[in-house]
């Protein structure tokens, strides 16, 4: 498996030689083969690449040897890379994601009041999750030819949300203290609860980190590279305190009420270095 990868890997990196010589900077056609100033670079994971490749030469096997990170292994393979050239060897770095996922999941259970196995009432669980990853650095150059080294420092910051809400078909009541509950919306366990979770609200999570990077690019063809880096990097993340709200029936006041729990936020640090494991990306510059 770890043969397929390296392979082509190499197979990338000589597919453009044919075009010019390793030492020449424009093509037979006359494109510039590196990035000039004000050209703009997109990058993405090259490993699904190499994988597909691989696996056409293997395929009971599943060549992800390389690894699974994108650029920085502590922003995660969703977050979008680019560069902007201010010169032929110096460049602005961006990295950006915006995710936001909302999901509605619902469960059928037994319906106290109708009493009969034929009815059913409807419970469903509403998920919010947020997450958004913003970053900026700065990228010195340096070579000849087709191979480039860079190097640099960048910052980026990280929020995070999460929250979910809770409606039952089977509500309190004097004659149904303990109505039939969902208590598993994943595999529809249900069951007679005194005490039901009607939402939860964890902390707002923020994350800040500084990251010194040193990397290379070999240009297969005009202005389009693989390469890799990596960096040494301190994160330092907080998150606040959440809670979570459940709902009873007290038979004292003939009322429905409702206890509020509050769950401690946390905060930590970590300094590592990253993308050892063998990380590879694709750059479009134009």
């Amino acid at each position: 498996m770890k043969q397929y990868i390296l392979a082509m890997g190499l197979a990338v990196l000589t597919a453009g030689t044919g075009m010019a010589q390793t030492d020449a900077l424009v093509s037979k056609k006359g494109q510039p083969i590196l990035p000039e100033a004000g050209d703009v670079g997109l990058g993405f994971n090259a490993v699904p690449v190499l994988s597909f490749f691989g696996n056409m030469f293997n395929g009971n096997q599943n060549n992800t040897f390389a690894g699974d990170n994108k650029f920085i292994s502590n922003l995660g393979n969703q977050v979008l890379f680019g560069k902007y050239m201010l010169s032929e060897n110096r460049a602005l770095r961006a990295h950006l994601r915006i995710g936001i996922n909302g999901q509605t999941n619902g469960n059928y259970v037994f319906d106290d009041v109708a009493n009969n196995p034929d009815s059913l009432a409807l419970d469903r669980q509403k998920l919010n999750n947020q997450t958004y990853v913003l970053g900026a650095g700065y990228e010195f150059r340096r070579g000849k030819g087709r191979v480039q080294g860079f190097y640099g420092a960048e910052a980026h910051v990280v929020l995070n949300f999460s929250s979910s809400s809770y409606e039952y078909g089977n509500a309190f009541g004097p004659v149904n203290p303990a109505p039939t509950t969902t208590t598993n919306f994943g595999n529809g366990t249900a069951s007679p609860q005194g005490e039901r979770l009607v939402s939860t609200n964890d902390g707002a999570g923020f994350g800040f980190g500084v990251r010194p990077f040193v990397g290379i690019e070999y240009f297969f063809a005009p202005k389009i590279s693989v390469g890799g880096e990596f960096g040494w990097g301190l994160t330092y993340q907080v998150t606040g305190d959440g809670e979570s709200k459940f709902e009873s029936f007290e038979a004292a006041s003939g009322n429905v009420i409702t206890r509020t729990q509050v769950q401690s936020g946390n905060n930590g640090f970590n300094v590592d270095t990253d993308n050892f494991n063998g990380a590879l990306f694709l750059m479009f510059y134009f």
